[in-house]
């Protein structure tokens, strides 16, 4: 159970020093990560195709077996 805590103590808070280098690693890997995307986004062959072949499309049944 907890204790109720006294008004009169000040809160106790726990704390460390920053590490240096991590802002700018976090940076880094995520301008990296965005450019990795911005790539895969560009290189894309553009709109997906359905694999569900509509009745009265005979062009999707005609080459749905040479996936």
């Amino acid at each position: 159970m907890a204790t109720p805590h006294n008004s009169d103590e000040p809160l106790k808070e726990l704390k460390h020093e920053a590490v240096p280098g991590y802002p700018k690693a976090f940076a880094i890997a995520l301008a990296v990560m965005g450019l990795y995307l911005a790539i895969l986004l560009i290189a894309s062959p553009g709109a997906t195709k359905s694999h569900h072949g509509h009745g009265d499309d005979k062009k999707s049944h005609a080459t749905e077996g040479k996936h």
